[in-house]
């Protein structure tokens, strides 16, 4: 039986995207949130702060389902995803949209500085005893990806640091499979089970489960700015550990559970694969690999509805004040709540009317 795909009388503000897979199944079945298997958080820096509707949606949403659900993030991806596997995940969300908007640096920050703010983001966001939930919750399962750094790149030095990823970036212009030079990509497991993913040949890659006692350096190494951010040394062996999105920004991985879909909110229309394809255009995921993948996107409309006509970005901390910045990021946080209260609306059946396919061949 096929759901009917006649226009729905809800208006959304967001783009729902879906690989072929789970379009096929969305239009023969619409979609219930027991569907959903895995959860993907992409690497965003502040642009995440207009993810939050669809947040707050899905962690009420999820909060008390049965089945396992696997989390999956890289950088300020798996800082959100590490609330959804916390005993309390509303407050340990509304923690980190705190930390997150609230921090504040002098004029030319070190990489001291900007490292001791991302540990109390972190920090912040754990409390007091979400270090050892997130190992240990019932059904939420959070894994996360996160770079081990080689050559010039492992440097803890901005200038030496600096002129490894200026090599990267230029033989990445050419393959992503040059990044393999210098970098690892890292995926940190859950002790229970590893996410869903098969790490193709595209970069060398290895599994390490995620350690008791170091949960916290674990989220923060995934988030450390490349140049910008001191690493973190030493959590999945000799060596330093950066922002995951170096390998995976916005992901272009085969993720597909052996049953449910992926159900991944993301800022960009397009995933950028790697930290070093934002600017370039032609490098687009795989189609394949998203074939059991959803996508929630806001609509370039209510981007331009936004202050200063769009998403948060690192650039606010220059361009804006600091009252000007956190302002501006709050309005962001309280306009995306519009997501939540359009995801409460939509019937299992609705989903087929608003589904499209992916935006890119």
């Amino acid at each position: 039986m096929t759901v009917s795909n006649k226009s729905s009388a809800i208006e959304l503000d967001f783009h729902i995207y879906a690989g072929a897979k789970a379009l096929e199944h969305i239009r023969q079945h619409g979609l219930k949130s027991e569907d959903i298997s895995m959860l993907l958080g992409a690497s965003s820096g502040p642009k995440w702060l207009v993810l939050h509707g669809f947040d707050q949606y899905l962690l009420a949403n999820l909060k008390n389902r049965q089945q396992p659900l696997d989390l999956l993030g890289t950088s300020a991806g798996a800082w959100r995803l590490a609330c959804y596997a916390q005993q309390d995940s509303f407050a340990a969300h509304q923690r980190l949209t705190h930390a997150y908007v609230e921090q504040s640096y002098s004029k030319k920050p070190s990489g001291d500085e900007i490292l001791a703010s991302c540990r109390n983001m972190v920090n912040s966001m754990l409390g007091s005893d979400g270090a050892e939930e997130v190992l240990q919750h019932e059904t939420s399962r959070l894994h996360l990806i996160t770079t081990q750094c080689h050559g010039l790149a492992a440097k803890q030095h901005r200038f030496w640091q600096g002129l490894g990823f200026i090599i990267a970036a230029l033989g990445n212009l050419i393959s992503r499979k040059s990044l393999g030079l210098h970098f690892t990509r890292i995926v940190m497991h859950h002790p229970e089970q590893k996410p869903p993913l098969v790490c193709t040949q595209d970069l060398p890659s290895r599994y390490q489960t995620m350690e008791a006692g170091r949960v916290a350096d674990t989220l923060l190494s995934t988030g450390c700015i490349p140049v910008l951010t001191k690493g973190v040394e030493d959590i999945a062996g000799k060596g330093l550990y950066q922002d995951g999105g170096i390998t995976d920004y916005g992901f272009d991985l085969p993720f597909k559970p052996k049953q449910g879909f992926v159900l991944y909110p993301h800022f960009s229309h397009i995933p950028a694969p790697g930290w070093f394809d934002k600017s370039l255009k032609w490098r687009k995921p795989k189609q394949e690999n998203y074939s059991h993948t959803i996508l929630l996107v806001p609509k370039q409309k209510f981007v331009e509805s936004l202050p200063y006509g769009k998403i948060p970005d690192r650039n606010d901390f220059v361009k804006l004040s600091d009252n000007e910045r956190k302002d501006y990021w709050y309005e962001v946080v309280q306009r995306s709540q519009v997501f939540a209260k359009q995801l409460a609306q939509l019937q299992p059946q609705d989903w087929a009317a608003h589904a499209e396919p992916l935006p890119w061949g």
